[in-house]
C-alpha cells in the first residue's frame, strides 16, 4: 500500500490469506483503516494481525493474533522506535508533551 494517493496492491485479495504487520497496536484505528482499504480490493479468506508491541487501550474491537510484547502505557506516554548509530533498534517510552491551554479573557 502507498502512503499517499492511489493504493496499488501487487497481489489478488480475493481468497487470499492476509497477514498485516504493524509496529504498535493501540486504539485500533489504523488497522481499521487498513482493513477498510483492503476490502475495497476484494474479500480475503482471512486477515490476521501481527504486531511488535500491543499496548492495550483499544477504542475498536481489534486484536493481534501475534504480538512480540504486551505493554500497558498510560495515555500520556507513547512508544518511539529509535535507531542507534550502530544500526540497532530499540523502543523508548516517551511522555507526550503537555498541551498548553491558552485562556482568553472576556472583554
Amino acid at each position: 500500500m502507498s502512503g499517499a494517493g492511489h493504493t496499488n496492491l501487487p497481489f489478488e485479495v480475493n481468497g487470499a490469506d492476509i497477514l498485516l504487520l504493524d509496529d504498535v497496536l493501540y486504539t485500533g484505528r489504523t488497522i481499521r483503516a487498513v482493513v477498510n482499504e483492503l476490502f475495497d480490493y476484494g474479500r480475503p479468506k482471512q486477515v490476521q494481525l501481527a504486531v511488535l508491541v500491543d499496548r492495550g487501550g483499544r477504542e475498536l474491537p481489534v486484536h493481534a493474533e501475534f504480538a512480540a510484547a504486551k505493554l500497558a502505557l498510560p495515555a500520556n506516554q507513547t512508544l518511539y522506535l529509535a535507531k542507534s548509530s550502530t544500526g540497532h533498534f530499540s523502543l523508548e517510552v516517551r511522555s507526550k508533551p503537555k498541551e498548553s491551554v491558552k485562556l482568553q479573557s472576556e472583554k
